[in-house]
């Protein structure tokens, strides 16, 4: 526990949310009074339930993209038996390993790996809410590529790019997987979790050499390691999402995540699997590089505000509202008895 302590103090990608956020949050304040609502940010993308911010549907977003630009995905309302869900992935073609997550959820909450029938069963009786199963794309390359584009814009702009690295393990011929993890400082913050999954045999000793991935989802949250990848950005990948946003209704800011097969063909934008659309509360994510400043973190943060800011206001302008307070106060509402 205290190595844990240690390796939080000293590295800022692993600090409460709320911390990183104070300087912003009295920023938003500042931008709600300019703007004389505190709801304007749900015009940066008119479509998008609070603009993307809080408890928006991850599904609604996926069917506006191309069936070929994303996994097979099924939406599944809470408590529906296993048989039933079973048959309509038999419907769909969609097979195991899958990849659940709930319909409405933040930050990697409640996403599974799901193997089997029985892991399927288990996840279905502990969730509380809908959900979504999705194709699991076994493509190396994971990213995050962060866009927005100006109202009355054909072209807009890619200010960052987080490539992920997956958590893994080194085998060195003679130390079990749990006693290769508890030597590791982003691995032991996460520990607990990773074992409990039991997706891999914890008292597994790797030959030397050996690499093995040890979570598959690609949150930080769960041990995964962001990369700044903004040396990525170039024309080619410009010219997708432009294209790409054009087909998503009035979407403005937001952050596409995505498994490509490698990062040589997600250079030449090709190959891509669009997992989630997220909008204005997607972050860029390549602050929380290892070697990132907190200075420059918070910097970024305040000025993608300042882009949420300008863009709700023009589409205000061209005649979108603020949702009311009633209405985000119902969506608030429904968001926390989620958490």
């Amino acid at each position: 526990y205290l190595s844990n302590f240690f390796t939080k103090l000293f590295h800022w990608e692993h600090w409460p949310t709320w911390i990183i956020y104070l300087p912003v949050f009295f920023y938003y304040l500042f931008l709600s009074l300019k703007a004389r609502n505190f709801f304007f940010f749900t015009t940066a993308n008119p479509e998008m339930e609070m603009g993307g911010l809080y408890n928006c549907s991850k599904y609604k977003q996926l069917k506006s993209i191309p069936p070929a630009f994303k996994p097979k995905t099924l939406y599944i309302k809470k408590h529906l038996p296993l048989r039933q869900v079973l048959n309509s992935l038999s419907e769909v073609n969609l097979d195991f390993p899958l990849i659940a997550k709930p319909d409405r959820g933040e930050r990697g909450r409640d996403v599974s790996l799901i193997l089997n029938p029985h892991h399927l069963k288990d996840y279905i009786a502990d969730s509380n809410e809908d959900y979504l199963l999705q194709e699991f794309i076994d493509s190396p390359f994971e990213a995050g590529v962060f866009y927005y584009r100006y109202p009355g814009q054909a072209s807009g702009v890619i200010p960052s790019l987080v490539a992920k690295s997956f958590l893994t393990v080194t085998g060195d011929g003679h130390s079990t997987i749990k006693e290769l993890i508890l030597q590791m400082p982003r691995a032991r913050l996460v520990a607990i979790a990773l074992l409990e999954k039991e997706l891999f045999d914890a008292e597994e000793i790797l030959p030397a050499g050996t690499k093995k991935i040890l979570e598959p989802i690609g949150n930080h949250n769960r041990g995964t390691t962001f990369i700044d990848g903004n040396h990525l950005i170039n024309r080619e990948l410009l010219r997708f999402f432009d294209a790409l946003s054009s087909q998503i209704p009035h979407f403005y800011y937001g952050r596409f995540d995505l498994k490509a097969p490698s990062e040589e063909e997600f250079n030449k934008a090709k190959g891509f699997k669009i997992l989630e659309v997220n909008g204005v509360n997607a972050e860029p994510a390549h602050i929380y590089d290892p070697g990132a400043k907190l200075s420059k973190g918070i910097k970024t943060l305040l000025r993608h505000w300042e882009i949420i800011y300008t863009i709700s206001r023009l589409n205000r302008l061209a005649g979108f509202k603020p949702v009311s307070f009633s209405r985000a106060w119902a969506h608030f509402i429904q968001w926390k008895t989620r958490q």
